[in-house]
C-alpha cells in the first residue's frame, strides 16, 4: 500500500475513485487505497460456511459478505463477514457507518495477514472483531476498542460455538474443527 492519502469525501466526489471504491477487493485504510488479494479457496470456503450459519440465526440483523462500512475521515472497511443493525444509513452516499456493526469477521489464511485491518477496525470503534486464520485453524475475538486498539482478546477454539457479545443468540462455530478430530460419542442415560 503506497500512494497519496485519500479522504472518504474524495472517494465520493472523484468519479474514478468512486468507481474503484465500489470494488469488493478495495478498502481505504487510514487514507490509503488497499487492494485485498484474491482469497484462497480455504478462506472462501470458511467465509461461505460461517456467513451461511450466521444468516440462519441473525434475527433483526443483516449479515453481509465484503460489504463496505465507512469511518470518517479516511477508512472504508470491508470485513469478510459483517453483522450489522439496520437501518444502514450511508455516510456521504458511500457506505453505512462502521458504528452500525455488531460484529466484523476478518478471515485470512494466517493471523498476521489481518493485523492492519484489525487496527483500523479498532480505530473505527467496531465493538467486536473476530479474526479467523484458516491455515492455522485458530481465531480470536477482539472487544473493548479504545484509543485505536482492542483491550480484550479471547481465543476462538476449533469446533467450539461462540456468539458476539451484542447478539448472544447468534451462536456459530467460527473456527472449524479439524476434519480428523474424533467425533463426540453420544451418551445415553
Amino acid at each position: 500500500m503506497t500512494g497519496p492519502r485519500v479522504p472518504l469525501r474524495e472517494l465520493v466526489e472523484n468519479p474514478d475513485l468512486a468507481a474503484l471504491a465500489r470494488s469488493p477487493s478495495v478498502e481505504l485504510l487510514a487514507g490509503e487505497l488497499a487492494h485485498q488479494p484474491l482469497p484462497s479457496t480455504g478462506v472462501v470456503a470458511a467465509v461461505v460456511e460461517l456467513a451461511a450459519a450466521m444468516d440462519q440465526q441473525a434475527v433483526g440483523l443483516r449479515v453481509g459478505v465484503r460489504d463496505a462500512f465507512a469511518f470518517e475521515p479516511s477508512d472504508l472497511l470491508r470485513p469478510e463477514i459483517s453483522v450489522a443493525r439496520p437501518p444502514l444509513v450511508p455516510i456521504l452516499r458511500l457506505a453505512p457507518a462502521a458504528a452500525c456493526l455488531v460484529l466484523a469477521v476478518l478471515v485470512a489464511d494466517r493471523m498476521e495477514l489481518a493485523q492492519q485491518r484489525l487496527r483500523r477496525c479498532a480505530a473505527a470503534g467496531v465493538v467486536e472483531v473476530w479474526v479467523v486464520a484458516v491455515e492455522e485453524r485458530s481465531g480470536a475475538a477482539f472487544t473493548d476498542p479504545r484509543e485505536g486498539r482492542y483491550r480484550r482478546r479471547e481465543l476462538l477454539l476449533p469446533g467450539e460455538a461462540f456468539a458476539p457479545r451484542d447478539a448472544p443468540w447468534l451462536r456459530v462455530v467460527p473456527v472449524a474443527a479439524p476434519r480428523d478430530a474424533p467425533k463426540p460419542v453420544p451418551v445415553f442415560a
